[in-house]
């Protein structure tokens, strides 16, 4: 890292207020600070706090006898900062390592996505991820503020289903026992949702769900095994009015952003040159239309299968902002979306598309409800009714109602709006695909 590292943390999470640097205004200036000895460098200490990284040259016998505690050592210190030498009076361990740490988190914006992943517990406390979780505080709860706005009710996601979403597009469910019956665990809200607007019209989950894909994944730079979505979905409602909420949430958020915490994006974070701010309406094109436009651009798809990471990207340099891709085929995904009046062989679906090769950051479409047409639809996908016999009891009974809806990715948006190169960059604790033992 070079012994060159000097950071300020935001103090106030909600607002602008700092602490004062301790590159200080002052020629001295008194200190009391608490914070970990994150690093060393020759004559130089480095010291964590909850809201700055500083880095001070030692300045007599005590700062010396500081310098020498294990790494990650909590300390209060009690001294003064006279230019950039910190002069100790007094320190406290509060917390003193058992053995020194050796991972050297100082290094962590250097690691590749699968060392950030085995080590992101220590990653974190760099400044680059510490300021990428804020980001994704600040994302999370301005897309809570636009949905209560626009009377949206938060509810809370289950963990475990007698049958989660089918359409997992290669990936594989995880199953556990519960009281010696085969549960699953949720990868997908879907049919919850469904059942959730019969009772509030407009609602969303914040909902954690975990897939096992395939280990090739990992090389995407998009797919976690356990990650975030916000699930919304709205009674009543069909497509257009479910994609135009989308778009107006993503603009409000990434204004609001932009607006209020530019400084994290361009300089915190720093792998941004400026803020995204999402200016829709976003062009739409059908499935068709994309893989027409795909193969003028090199990129063959065979009809009914998903389009590549490749295609996707070429479709979003060539229009140059996001785009939705609507009315994928009813062969190419799950049972729940409900088929085009004029052509049964296209759903009324859509994903939406991140330029810069970030690829799908929405997935959604209007539902089907109808018993006959659902039954239908599940056989077709080779799955076994009773699997599903709880859900469609329900519909049989009138408990599922027309609705649309759609799920977004947070760590994808996160990741895009921060720049990072790999989604595990947009996790706390990542767990990528094919990659166990970490925590």
């Amino acid at each position: 890292m070079g012994c060159v590292l000097t950071y300020s943390f935001e103090n106030d999470l909600f607002g602008s207020s700092k602490l004062p640097s301790l590159s200080v205004k002052k020629s001295v200036e008194k200190i009391e600070l608490t914070g970990w000895i994150a690093g060393r460098c020759g004559d130089y200490i480095i010291i964590r706090t909850y809201d700055s990284m500083l880095k001070l040259r030692i300045g007599n016998g005590k700062a010396e006898q500081l310098a020498k505690l294990p790494l990650e050592t909590l300390v209060r210190i009690y001294g003064v900062v006279s230019g950039d030498q910190l002069i100790v009076y007094m320190y406290d361990k509060l917390v003193e390592p058992v053995e020194e740490r050796t991972i050297d988190y100082l290094e962590a914006s250097e690691w590749d996505p699968v060392t950030y992943a085995k080590y992101s517990v220590w990653g974190v406390r760099h400044p680059r991820y510490r300021y990428t979780v804020m980001l994704q505080f600040h994302l999370l709860r301005y897309m809570r503020e636009y949905l209560y706005k626009n009377k949206f009710i938060e509810l809370l996601s289950p963990m475990i289903s007698v049958s989660s979403d089918p359409d997992l597009r290669g990936a594989r469910k995880l199953k556990t026992r519960f009281y010696g019956v085969e549960y699953e665990l949720t990868s997908s809200v879907i049919m919850y949702k469904q059942l959730s607007v019969a009772v509030f019209k407009k609602i969303f989950y914040v909902a954690r769900n975990i897939r096992e894909e395939p280990v090739e994944n990992i090389d995407t730079g998009r797919h976690l095994a356990e990650f975030t979505q916000l699930d919304l979905e709205y009674g009543l409602a069909g497509m257009d009015r479910v994609i135009e909420i989308a778009e107006r949430m993503l603009k409000f958020v990434s204004k609001r952003i932009a607006d209020r915490y530019n400084e994290l994006i361009t300089e915190k974070i720093g792998l941004r040159r400026e803020p995204v701010v999402f200016k829709p309406p976003f062009p739409r094109i059908t499935y068709d239309e994309a893989i027409k436009l795909a193969s003028r651009l090199g990129y063959e798809v065979k009809w009914g299968h998903e389009l590549s990471f490749e295609a996707e990207k070429a479709l979003a340099e060539y229009f140059e902002t996001p785009i939705w891709i609507t009315n994928h085929p009813v062969v190419s995904r799950g049972f729940y979306y409900l088929p085009c009046e004029d052509d049964p062989r296209y759903n009324m679906d859509f994903n939406l598309i991140l330029p810069e090769g970030y690829g799908e950051v929405i997935d959604g479409g209007s539902r089907e409800y109808r018993y006959k047409q659902l039954v239908e639809r599940i056989k077709k996908l080779d799955e076994p009714l009773e699997k599903y016999k709880w859900f469609l009891d329900l519909v049989k009974q009138g408990a599922i109602i027309p609705s649309s809806g759609w799920g977004l990715g947070l760590e994808r948006l996160t990741r895009y709006l921060a720049g990072h190169r790999h989604i595990v960059y947009a996790s706390m604790y990542p767990k990528p695909p094919g990659l166990t033992g970490t925590p």
